[in-house]
């Protein structure tokens, strides 16, 4: 799976911080889930990717710098947006990736891609058949179907359309996602 952080260790001025992908990696997924864009495909079909019950925002320079919010979807609310829109960013999201009939459960940390939390989908084969192997196989499975999702990110993120298109877009549905907001209340 593509690493994010690149660290290279001659000198600390040097060092390139990449994680910043990871994170708006997190933040272009959900918005394309928000929009009912969700679903990729791959070598063996159709996926789709959907926010769960927890998100962790993070932000520097305020006296709160990490805000977990959960619930039924906290990632769709107009706080996950308002804290999109102070500078916070997305750290990491519970998601659920569904193919057919199988649905895995995990968290998504942005730094890093690292999985955690993971809820492998209910066992396809027979009692007698290897455990271990099925598990390793799902396992790779769910690696692959993140891996296509990122590689589809970093496609867009730099092609030259990203500042003239996608940048206003994601502006433009955080500020909605506030004016819904408002409106409810």
């Amino acid at each position: 799976m593509p690493e994010p952080k690149v660290v290279v260790p001659q000198d600390a001025d040097e060092t390139q911080d990449h994680a910043f992908l990871g994170r708006e990696f997190l933040t272009w997924l959900l918005w394309r889930a928000d929009r009912g864009e969700g679903a990729f495909t791959d070598e063996n079909g159709e996926f789709s990717v959907a926010f769960g019950g927890r998100v962790r925002l993070s932000g520097a320079g305020s006296d709160v710098t990490d805000a977990v919010l959960k619930g039924r979807s906290p990632a769709h609310g107009v706080e996950t947006r308002a804290g999109l829109g102070s500078g916070r960013t997305l750290r990491e999201a519970e998601l659920r990736l569904a193919r057919g009939e199988r649905e895995f459960c995990f968290t998504l940390v942005a730094e890093t891609l690292d999985l955690r939390s993971v809820k492998l989908p209910a066992r396809l084969k027979d009692e007698g058949d290897d455990r271990l192997a099925e598990r390793m196989t799902l396992l790779e499975e769910l690696e692959k179907s993140i891996e296509v999702m990122y590689l589809d990110f970093v496609k867009e993120r730099t092609r030259p359309v990203w500042d003239r298109t996608v940048v206003p877009a994601l502006r433009t549905w955080i500020s909605e996602g506030l004016a819904i907001g408002d409106d409810a209340r």
